[in-house]
């Protein structure tokens, strides 16, 4: 093994970069950004030299096959073997090479495929030193070393062909956020902001882009000259199109800008104003004709609307644009620059057709145009290519979601994608044939920055990240986490920070900040405000704590990709439940309403705080206006709407009143349930019993209990205005069931409590058993006791994915099945108490029906009852369209659910689930009788024999 020296005593090797090279102009910015990265660990800035006469002792040669002298003399001499690289794409091979030449004793030579490649071989260098790609834009800083000195072994590699051609993200929604920073900062979206972001994509192996699009026209917003933006892409290698409605180069804002040029007819209507937007189009494949780029062809309305026209007069018409479209790329000798079509939102209707009008589906002057399909903008792919279509010459895209502005509710401010639902998504769209465009809406860039990591990397090694990487986003957040911030603190503050984000992420992704509310949780069943509230408050201290604990140098990394995202959304969720108690206890006249609406006031303070330090404060003022999105009570698709929650207060008048409810509600009844042998707490463990006071005077509380089994954390004390008594049961002096009560004495007003200690034999119940308590038995979808196989289709577990546990999915994830009994399932146990008839409610990830035919059904049957066939979506489902409210109810809530009627004996019985459509993701399943009390998440699960899964 040998070492080999990049910097030491002062010192550094140089970077050479042939001049000659047709990919120079590209490598030679990758190389001074290179130079830049030595200098933020050392101090010490290599030479980027031009001329091998120069180059002595140690060196880094970086080129393409074909495109550096050196490194063809080292191929062809068989000092570098790239038969691994040749031909393919975007691949490097580095490796530490003795005297390539004379005067140079070693060299570090990484030699790519292509352009690209060596791009990516650089950048990979630039994270052996420690550099992570949020360099700039979350100001991640290395550890500063003094020496940069590495292994042979750590320097040879050979990457892997990328698993998609094109990877990237689209600048998108962009005011009042990224705008207001790019014009603070740059002055406009100009090719020295666009410097940074070319950079930030290849540093994550990306090559392809959407730019800004709401104010800017990026192909004319150069600083230097027009074209400058366009060009600089164009150098680095990153391929540039534009959105969905913007096609053949053309910006959307440059018609609304320039249309005057071609007609005194203003209007965006092809069927009216053919020949001036005809012209307008040309003249845009003549600017950006010579630059690598993906052409988007079709055409939509007028600011990202429908064509105006019926559904066969518009599939008409858009076969007529395309056709003129072609017409235009053959006259420029651009027929075969990759084009791309998306179908999304209302062209999906014009892509399937209708029965009086055939689609572009079938079309053949298609044929050589990717199709890039759509989510329904809320991370939910919506359609997906049939097995007969799925090796299209041209291939698939997707147009993916972390950000939207429309119906039903806009998100625009933090990361609110989990992984794991990114990784169950595109792993299907992957699995359908979707390989060849993966790109993302992640409107501002910040604060997504941890989803733009993975989905990149995801498309970038779907074999270790897809593939392979079912119940990997821990490890990848571990991964994630250690690369930005593992030269700071310990494994344990790594692991805590890799729990943060793990724990917002699945807070957000249950519910959006811009649509938690306060009457989303419920005040009075399953405790359920409560247990959020206290996992909020738990995120806000533990991102608080690492704060604390990190390195001064790191604060501000930490901050914005850790901190805020976590502790700015845990307020709002503060803020809310809050606000939902202060407008319970004000209908009770409690003093504990001022109480909740001065702590919704902090909640209040602390979220525009957070933000003007975010905005002024953080990285010395670096990112002025970058947090400027509304994100609070959004209460239609416009952010206009947003509002904090609304408060009461009430006057307190002399005297006092003794006002008592129990567990948020007024009913004077508390229960609980434990089973035998082991006396382990099934159901509620505690019940809270607030005290408050409706006047302005303390006064004193007594309380008595008639049975020795009914524990209290306090028996008396003074009431200024509100307390909390926890009722605990001690079950070993219950042994069987028992009723008792609390009597609750103060100013001269005496309220009586009913406690319930109901104690079940489970004494030669199986292990798995699920036991019913208080009319419900509710199961975690991966807590099953046997599952079966079929047609090498079998249910696999989706660790920490979903709204509460996890979840279960069928893979492969390309098969359906038409009949139960044909299908795989899962199998369930379970007790209930006595005869009845129950409702099953079913819990499923928000899935949309993955082809225009296909729905999304299951089976269940009790023990050998015939099995009763249910489908997750509705009748009048429809995906993506904000005027469905069934649609943008599941989105919302991030949940399907549906319910299923049961006739049930006492006693025992076995449950099994089928799943018959591809793409069902079981969460959670729940039995009661009669209709579940109203919640968003449903009662927590059922005590069961021995968990040992």
């Amino acid at each position: 093994m040998k070492n080999v020296t990049i910097v030491a005593a002062g010192k550094s090797a140089a970077i050479y970069i042939d001049t000659k090279g047709k990919d120079y102009k590209g490598l030679k910015l990758v190389a001074n950004s290179f130079a830049e990265d030595v200098n933020l660990v050392t101090g010490i800035t290599p030479a980027v030299v031009p001329d091998m006469e120069e180059l002595k002792e140690t060196v880094v040669i970086a080129g393409s096959i074909g495109n550096n002298e050196i490194i063809d003399s080292l191929i062809a001499k068989g000092k570098i073997d790239v038969y691994s690289i040749k031909d393919k794409r975007e691949c490097y091979k580095t490796q530490v090479v003795e005297k390539p030449i004379e005067g140079v004793d070693t060299a570090i030579v990484v030699v790519g495929s292509d352009k690209r490649g060596t791009i990516y071989g650089i950048y990979r260098i630039s994270e052996l030193i420690g550099v992570s790609p949020w360099v700039y834009f979350a100001d991640v800083m290395p550890a500063k070393k003094s020496e940069l000195i590495f292994s042979d072994k750590e320097l040879n590699i050979t990457s892997k062909e990328p698993s998609v051609k094109y990877r990237g993200f689209f600048l998108n929604d962009e005011w009042p956020s990224l705008g207001s920073w790019v014009t603070n900062a740059f002055g406009d979206f100009n090719e020295e902001f666009y410097d940074k972001v070319f950079q930030l994509i290849l540093r994550l192996k990306g090559n392809f882009m959407w730019p800004a699009m709401w104010s800017a026209v990026f192909s004319e917003n150069g600083k230097s000259y027009p074209l400058a933006n366009a060009e600089l892409a164009d150098a680095y290698g990153i391929v540039m199109g534009t959105s969905h409605h913007e096609p053949m180069f053309r910006a959307g804002e440059e018609w609304k800008n320039i249309n005057g040029q071609y007609s005194t007819n203003p209007i965006w209507d092809f069927s009216s104003n053919a020949n001036s937007i005809t012209k307008f189009w040309e003249d845009g494949l003549k600017r950006n004709k010579g630059l690598e780029s993906l052409i988007t062809i079709g055409m939509r309305g007028e600011q990202d609307s429908a064509l105006k026209g019926s559904e066969e007069e518009n599939i008409e018409l858009l076969k007529d644009i395309i056709r003129t479209q072609k017409r235009l790329l053959k006259e420029q000798g651009l027929e075969d620059v990759p084009q791309v079509l998306t179908i999304y939102k209302e062209v999906e209707k014009y892509w399937y057709g209708t029965d009086n009008a055939e689609g572009l589906r079938t079309w053949d002057v298609l044929d050589d145009v990717t199709i890039m399909l759509a989510d329904d903008n809320f991370a939910n792919v919506r359609t997906l290519p049939e097995e007969a279509e799925r090796n299209r010459k041209a291939g698939w895209g997707m147009y993916y979601h972390f950000d939207y502005h429309g119906g039903p509710r806009s998100y625009e401010w933090v990361n609110t994608t989990p992984l794991e639902k990114v990784w169950e998504q595109m792993t299907m769209a992957y699995d359908y044939g979707v390989r060849d465009i993966w790109i993302v809406n992640t409107g501002d860039l910040k604060p997504n920055e941890f989803p733009v990591s993975y989905f990149l990397d995801l498309a970038y090694d779907f074999e270790t990240w897809g593939v392979n990487g079912r119940n990997k986003t821990k490890e990848y957040t571990k991964k994630w986490t250690m690369q930005q911030f593992g030269n700071a603190v310990d494994e344990d503050v790594l692991d805590g920070i890799e729990s943060i984000l793990i724990g917002y992420t699945k807070m957000s992704g249950c519910r959006k900040p811009e649509v938690t509310f306060a009457d989303t949780y419920s005040y009075i069943n399953y405790n359920e405000a409560q247990r959020v509230m206290e996992k909020a408050i738990d995120l806000e201290n533990k991102s608080k704590k690492y704060y604390d604990e990190m390195p001064e140098v790191y604060k501000d990394a930490y901050y914005q990709l850790v901190y805020y995202p976590a502790a700015a959304s845990a307020n709002i969720v503060k803020m809310q439940i809050y606000a939902g108690l202060n407008n319970l206890y004000y209908k009770r006249n409690s003093a504990l309403t001022n109480l909740y609406a001065e702590l919704v006031e902090e909640c209040k303070v602390k979220d525009i705080e957070m933000q003007a330090y975010y905005n002024d404060n953080m990285s010395n003022g670096k990112w002025k206006g970058m947090m400027s999105s509304p994100h609070i009570g959004y209460m239609e698709w416009s952010p206009d709407s947003w509002t904090y929650p609304e408060v009461f207060k009430i006057s307190l008048k002399d005297g006092s009143a003794m006002i008592v409810d129990v567990q948020g509600t007024e009913e004077a009844y508390c229960y609980g349930t434990a089973v035998l042998p082991a006396f382990t707490n099934l159901g509620k463990e505690s019940y809270s019993i607030i005290i408050s006071n409706g006047g302005n005077t303390e006064f004193d509380y007594k309380i008595e209990t008639s049975a020795d089994w009914i524990k209290l954390n306090s028996k008396q004390g003074t009431i200024s205005d509100g307390i909390k008594i926890n009722v605990l049961i001690d079950w070993n002096k219950v042994s069987e069931t028992s009723s008792g009560f609390i009597i609750i004495s103060g100013t001269g007003k005496t309220v009586k409590v009913n406690v319930t200690a109901e104690v079940i034999d489970i004494t030669g119940l199986p292990d798995m058993t699920f036991v019913e308590a208080h009319d419900v038995v509710s199961i975690e979808a991966e807590h099953i006791v046997d599952k079966a196989q079929k047609s090498n289709v079998e249910w696999k577990v989706l660790k920490n994915y979903g709204r509460t546990l996890s979840s279960m999915k069928m893979f492969p994830t390309t098969v359906s099945f038409e009949k139960a009994e044909d299908a795989p399932y899962l199998e369930y146990r379970l007790r209930v108490n006595e005869d009845a008839e129950f409702t099953l409610t079913t819990y499923v990830a928000p899935t949309n029906n993955l082809t225009k035919k296909s729905r999304l059904k299951y089976a269940v049957a009790f023990d050998d009852e015939k099995p009763t066939i249910a489908d997750a979506l509705p009748k009048d489902f429809i995906a993506g369209d904000y005027n469905n409210d069934i649609w943008c109810n599941a989105v919302l809530e991030n949940i399907h659910i549906t319910t299923t009627i049961h006739k049930l004996d006492k006693g025992m019985h076995t449950l099994r689930f089928y799943g018959l459509d591809a793409g069902l993701v079981l969460q959670k399943l729940v039995l009661s009788k009669g209709k579940l009390p109203n919640s968003f998440f449903g009662p927590e699960e059922s005590f069961s024999i021995e968990k040992t899964y």
